[in-house]
């Protein structure tokens, strides 16, 4: 599998930081006597391990990125975790080898600790195939934040969710889901949004933010439930979904968000993993348009927490970006089956303004929301997607909620 992704995502991230950015990364001394040892030692374990990328968490000063890639095995590859961008330009302008698509060796740099675990990932680099190691030049902090992604990357375990009603002429009764959704009547598009569901889906159970419910008819497969209730804390009002529910299985959606058709033929393969309690999608808000989304500085993979079971205790808290809790076990982290979110699309600067008010009063004015003009931003094309004829959906397991 190409590392191509992530020298083009590392290149969006840097086009787009901020000029002023200085390095903020301390760094332990370490003799160029000790790095030799460490890079011995580093390629030995490589070796017995079997593995064909060897993966480095923390640039340092660069000393131990370059010492591993002089005596890096045929057909090897050398993948760089580094938080600090500042530190990645810098690098990368000195060793311009280091950016070219098709190299053996390259650095993802972005903030994101999820993005480094999904770059690495949707790159080929899996705990099964990879060998990793703690670059000796990292102060205490940073150690300790790349120890959790580390322990993240080697306890994940790659998996396909194959769908058996592909792949079985005998038909397999689907999951008992409901749909969950949260709703402003003045919401643009909801016919496209009703109309993404499949006839497999038990209800969708709609929440409008309203005294009443609109009058209002949506073309949809699956049966609709409709409630109404002002709008002030998201948590409640997610809540009173839930309330609502009566599948096994929730899923929860906003009015500008749907899968797409081949995920959705796909969907229920989630549900059959044994001993599953949730499922995390990444979420490609689309933008300057639909060929392109927004990636780097916590943008992509903006993980969503959105399919899980029905269980007494699962509720959401805060007010603003509600958190959902109670989720305990083993959980999914989908890689090619993203929501596709369409806020920067469907709403005019003026409405998405509007939105983020709400937020900002939701939380009384703790936290205050910004609109940018431009976000660094990638061809949608260069992530991965589901595809039906395929017949699975790529995911990782963890046995434990990271949340």
């Amino acid at each position: 599998m190409s590392i191509s992704l992530i020298p083009r995502y590392t290149n969006a991230v840097l086009d787009f930081d901020f000029k002023d950015n200085a390095e903020t990364t301390t760094r332990v001394a370490v003799a160029q006597e000790e790095m030799d040892t460490f890079a011995e030692r580093t390629h030995k374990l490589f070796a017995k391990s079997g593995a064909n990328n060897l993966v480095l968490f923390g640039l340092g000063s660069g000393a131990a990125a370059l010492t591993l890639a002089e005596a890096l095995p045929d057909g090897a590859r050398l993948i760089i975790c580094e938080t600090d961008t500042a530190a990645v330009r810098t690098f990368l302008e000195t060793n311009p080898t280091w950016k070219e698509d098709e190299g053996r060796t390259c650095v993802i740099g972005d903030i994101s600790l999820w993005a480094q675990f999904y770059l690495l990932t949707m790159s080929g680099a899996t705990t099964e195939s990879s060998h990793t190691v703690l670059n000796p030049e990292l102060n205490d902090d940073d150690k300790a934040r790349y120890q959790s992604l580390q322990r993240l990357f080697v306890s994940a375990r790659s998996h396909q969710a194959i769908n058996s009603s592909y792949l079985s002429h005998v038909a397999v009764q689907a999951p008992d889901m409901s749909v969950g959704v949260i709703l402003n009547p003045e919401e643009p598009e909801l016919d496209t949004f009703f109309a993404q569901f499949p006839d497999w889906v038990k209800e969708i159970v709609v929440v409008w933010d309203a005294e009443e419910v609109p009058e209002t008819d949506f073309r949809c497969a699956a049966p609709i439930k409709h409630f109404a209730h002002p709008l002030t804390d998201f948590s409640e009002q997610r809540n009173r979904m839930l309330d609502e529910c009566e599948g096994d299985w929730v899923l929860y959606l906003d009015g500008d968000e749907l899968f797409s058709e081949d995920t959705w033929a796909l969907f229920t393969a989630l549900m059959l993993i044994k001993r599953l309690q949730a499922c995390y999608f990444p979420r490609m808000t689309f933008y300057p348009e639909e060929s392109d989304c927004k990636v780097g500085f916590g943008l992509w993979p903006d993980l969503q927490l959105r399919l899980f079971r029905n269980h007494e205790g699962v509720r959401f808290e805060r007010p603003v970006h509600e958190k959902l809790t109670g989720i305990e076990g083993r959980v999914a982290l989908a890689l090619d089956a993203p929501i596709l979110h369409y806020s920067r699309l469907r709403k005019t600067p003026e409405e998405l303004v509007a939105k983020l008010k709400r937020f900002d009063e939701a939380a009384d004015d703790r936290v205050q929301h910004l609109l940018n003009d431009d976000y660094p931003h990638i061809k949608r094309s260069r992530f991965p997607e589901a595809s039906f004829i395929q017949g699975a959906l790529q995911v990782m397991l963890l046995e434990e909620n990271p949340a």
